[in-house]
């Protein structure tokens, strides 16, 4: 028997229910000038420009098409990392490089990754950047995920001390409409640096 959802567990998923049909209604011809006015605020950004290793993620699910910022991370550094699953929990995740001729296959969740030896995969810590999918943001920088908790997880041990001038700027990326007035947050979210979307950049 399945345990009974927290109120906060329930509000969290009425959020990505309500969240999610709401991405379904954005047009093809919408999503594709949000994808590339999405591209443009990223490139715009200071950190970006300085950064030399940016994390970002393979569309899926009705998330803002990144097939534009990849191509530009690849243009403009050279190359990017992507997110690739542990196969066993604690759900956690390695980044792995990607140049685009880089070869993909599919994980169990049925989206694309990496398909490259994990020795080869770069440390969190060491990423400049780390642009972030999402299911629904709030002004102060909680992120509301697919509800796996792989970048929670992921980034847990950052939290430490030890970690505090080795952190990525992690930038969550979504459409405009993914924007709500609150998200419930629990101790184990790991916070946003920041969202940028096709309008707007919220610094948190």
């Amino acid at each position: 028997m399945r345990p009974q959802l927290t109120a906060i567990e329930q509000q969290k998923k009425l959020i990505r229910q309500q969240t999610r049909q709401l991405r379904t209604q954005i047009d093809q011809q919408s999503a594709a000038i949000a994808a590339r006015n999405l591209c443009i605020n990223i490139q715009a950004l200071t950190s970006y420009q300085s950064a030399k290793a940016i994390a970002c993620f393979l569309s899926f699910d009705g998330e803002i098409n990144t097939a534009p910022t990849i191509d530009a991370l690849l243009e403009d550094k050279g190359r990017c990392f992507l997110p690739k699953l542990k196969p066993s929990k604690p759900n956690r995740l390695w980044f792995m490089p990607y140049d685009g001729q880089t070869r993909l296959s599919v994980n169990r969740f049925g989206i694309p990754e990496v398909d490259k030896p994990v020795n080869l995969a770069i440390r969190v810590s060491s990423l400049d950047i780390l642009l972030m999918p999402l299911v629904a943001f709030d002004t102060k920088g909680n992120r509301l995920g697919m509800g796996g908790g792989f970048y929670d997880a992921t980034l847990a041990h950052l939290l430490s001390p030890e970690f505090a001038d080795k952190r990525p700027l992690c930038i969550g990326i979504a459409y405009d409409e993914q924007r709500v007035s609150a998200i419930p947050a629990q101790e184990w979210d790991y916070p946003l640096d920041g969202v940028v979307t096709p309008t707007k950049f919220y610094q948190f």
